[in-house]
């Protein structure tokens, strides 16, 4: 099956979201079941991996991936089993297959791999007089399991929290995805400017779309919203929202999987151990 070749103004739209998200540093996308999320996500980081910035490898991304879809539906990434290897390679773009069962160990899992980035950057910004060399771009499928209503307890919130308010500063973006908003801690999404909304059931998730506006019209437009139709909201622009319909993604060249476990000259993994 071939790949559908998308117009210019569809790669324009999705060129703008990049680079707001890179800059800014979270983006949510937000849908019911099957509505589209995972598909219209991969035609952002297939766009993504085409820019200037990729190519020149001013940016590393992690795919983590709960629901085990991305190593059989995306392009020539390489993908690891968390649970079967003991460092996460050093490779530019890496699908993580996280199989927790547990939504806290879920959380913990993932927070392990970003904080030694986190921990990673702030060493190499101070070395280097403040300069940020390149960019980490996390993309979390179902976000409410790591950064959930009550996700910002104990050790390992506290920790999302901080990385939440100051991965910009770090070149560190995460991108989530989500079925509800209401799920997905109201600190996270406070401090979030940029969203993807597709098809949303709930009142108390329209009423909170909303207000980041103050528009019913949207509102409206959203209980209307045909399966792979989005609506990208930026909070900071409330005159205007735009109304993307992401084609069905057909990859190029399948995942296939990474195996050389460990790497020579050892690795260094914090593992965290609070609650």
């Amino acid at each position: 099956m071939e790949t559908q070749k998308p117009n210019d103004e569809f790669l324009k739209k999705l060129d703008e979201i990049i680079e707001k998200t890179c800059i800014q540093g979270q983006l949510m996308i937000i849908a019911t079941k099957q509505h589209g999320k995972s598909n219209a996500t991969m035609w952002l980081l297939r766009r993504l991996m085409q820019t200037k910035s990729h190519e020149e490898q001013k940016q590393m991304m992690i795919i983590f991936d709960t629901v085990l879809n991305w190593r059989f539906k995306f392009d020539k990434v390489p993908y690891v089993d968390y649970e079967s290897v003991r460092n996460i390679p050093m490779v530019q773009d890496l699908i993580v297959d996280i199989g927790d069962v547990d939504s806290n160990q879920t959380r913990n899992s993932i927070g392990e791999i970003v904080m030694n980035d986190f921990i990673h950057k702030r060493e190499l910004k101070k070395q280097l007089n403040g300069d940020v060399p390149f960019q980490n771009i996390y993309l979390i499928e179902e976000i409410q399991n790591v950064l959930g209503t009550y996700a910002m307890n104990g050790a390992m919130g506290r920790f999302w929290l901080k990385m939440v308010s100051e991965c910009a500063n770090y070149g560190q973006v995460i991108i989530g995805l989500g079925q509800r908003l209401a799920d997905i801690s109201t600190k996270v999404i406070e401090r979030s400017r940029y969203f993807l909304i597709g098809a949303t059931e709930g009142d108390n998730d329209l009423k909170k779309i909303g207000r980041m506006v103050n528009s019913k019209e949207l509102v409206q437009t959203i209980s209307r919203l045909e399966r792979g139709e989005f609506i990208f909201i930026d909070k900071k622009e409330k005159q205007f929202a735009t109304m993307i319909a992401f084609p069905k993604f057909v990859n190029t060249e399948k995942p296939y999987p990474f195996t050389e476990s460990l790497q020579q000259g050892g690795y260094v993994k914090r593992i965290f151990l609070g609650t």
